[in-house]
């Protein structure tokens, strides 16, 4: 394990034997790692109770709360530091209860340094995957890709914000529309952060009512309600070293705001149930599509927590707001729709247009959706304007002078997109059949009209 990651793992050494734990101590923080050195069962519960750690080394025999004992409350606290136990007097049956309630692994006495490194730095791989995993699952209907696509100078002023606010430790708010990419940014602000190979846990609190929410939080102890089985981590737990994003703050209920301001003033919380406060050092971003002050005004939140989260703020603009993103994204959603067709995908020029001229009230969302839907529904790899859903605007066609019509006519053309057969024959005949000129008027390339003229069995229109 490396020098860095050794720094940032958290030990706790409990064991009665002042000069081994002593020993213990000074060599394993000579190596790197952050070591913690109780000398009894209790103390080291108490340590435990207060504070998050990767690994714990704890000693079987010891006066008072033996380590088998210790081990089992220790488990009722938290499953998720690694227990690593160690005896002079090891017995299989030993090894194997250790093992039954919880324990990494087993060593007997003498210690050997190198091999008790060996095995912490085991551990804590463990420890992380275990982490990683539990995440993972939290975000598994996350946008997959975090890549923040966009060249506009709004897009690039946000961008810019995001590196300047990552490189602190402080708070950040996230503001916006529903689906302009509150979460990629936040993602965005952890990994320009010293914390970007920590965890990154998300929480929507707009699903919170007030039965759920402390226990999604702050955890549970076994029995803290009906249902509560086993004890249960909260996402501040998970959270530990790394940045909690939590979407939708305004949705969180009242009293629970209460407790989320005393942990951005304490950095320590209480899981439901339990009787003791845990330390923990998260980063918090905050996302809202609401306007907070607003919501202050309406008593839907708490004034002391608006000021405590509203430090450093990143406003990220809608999509209609910067136009020039547009055609990047949709190539992106093209792309990733399309990763495993070894066709050559294409957008007609009138498609173009016709995104760039949209509100998209959806924002980003939408145009994912909208291209999905498009890829989908296409019957060959080209992107034409009738694949989206949303209504065209008309436009009004003057034919040059060259393009013969009848005496006071007027003929108004509408992209291909909201016609069918009969308003490509009109067209067709108003140009007597040039296809070119054709293609022009409809607003689409050559390729695509061929490819509609088959559909509805026009090649041989006379």
């Amino acid at each position: 394990m490396s020098e860095i990651i050794r720094n940032d793992t958290k030990v706790l050494v409990v064991e009665d034997d002042k000069s081994l734990r002593e020993l213990l101590q000074m060599e394993l923080s000579r190596t790197g790692y952050k070591v913690t050195a109780t000398a009894t069962g209790e103390e080291g519960l108490a340590v435990y109770r207060e504070e998050i750690f990767n690994v714990v080394l704890l000693d079987v025999r010891m006066p008072g709360m033996d380590g088998v004992e210790t081990l089992k409350q220790m488990r009722m606290e938290s499953a998720i530091p690694e227990v690593i136990m160690f005896t002079g007097h090891g017995t299989i049956e030993t090894a194997v209860e250790c093992i039954k309630h919880g324990a990494y692994d087993y060593l007997t006495k003498p210690i050997k340094l190198d091999e008790l490194e060996m095995l912490i730095d085991k551990a804590c791989d463990k420890n992380r995957l275990r982490l990683e995993n539990i995440n993972l699952k939290l975000e598994i209907n996350r946008f997959g890709n975090h890549r923040i696509i966009g060249k506009s100078q709004q897009i690039t002023k946000v961008l810019e914000t995001v590196q300047r606010w990552g490189a602190t430790d402080e708070h950040v708010l996230v503001t916006g529309e529903s689906g302009t990419g509150k979460e990629l940014i936040a993602r965005a602000v952890h990994d320009a952060s010293r914390r970007s190979n920590k965890p990154f846990v998300t929480v929507n609190c707009g699903r919170f009512d007030a039965n759920t929410a402390e226990s999604e939080l702050f955890g549970h102890m076994q029995g803290a309600f009906t249902g509560a089985n086993k004890m249960r981590a909260g996402l501040f737990e998970l959270a530990d070293t790394g940045t909690l994003f939590m979407d939708e703050v305004s949705e969180m209920p009242l009293d629970v705001q209460v407790k989320l301001l005393r942990i951005l003033e304490t950095s320590t919380f209480r899981r439901m149930g339990g009787n003791h406060d845990i330390r923990v050092n998260v980063r918090f971003v905050f996302a809202s599509n609401k306007i907070l002050v607003d919501c202050v005004n309406r008593g839907e939140f708490r004034e002391d927590l608006y000021h405590r989260i509203n430090l450093l703020l990143i406003p990220v603009p809608p999509l209609r707001q910067r136009p020039d993103d547009i055609v990047p994204l949709a190539w992106y959603f093209i792309q990733q729709c399309n990763e495993n067709d070894s066709r050559s995908w294409e957008i007609t020029d009138e498609s173009i247009a016709s995104l760039r001229a949209y509100e998209w009230p959806g924002n980003v969302r939408e145009l994912r959706n909208t291209i999905r839907r498009a890829c989908i529904l296409a019957n060959e790899p080209i992107i034409t304007p009738d694949l989206f859903p949303f209504a065209p605007q008309k436009a009004v066609y003057s034919p040059a002078a060259g393009v013969p019509r009848s005496e006071g006519s007027a003929f108004t053309a509408v992209p291909l997109w909201v016609v069918e057969r009969d308003h490509i024959r009109k067209v067709l005949e108003l140009v007597e059949q040039n296809k070119s000129q054709a293609a022009k008027l409809l607003e689409i390339d050559r390729k695509t009209l061929y490819s509609k003229l088959e559909r509805y069995e026009l090649e041989d229109v006379p």
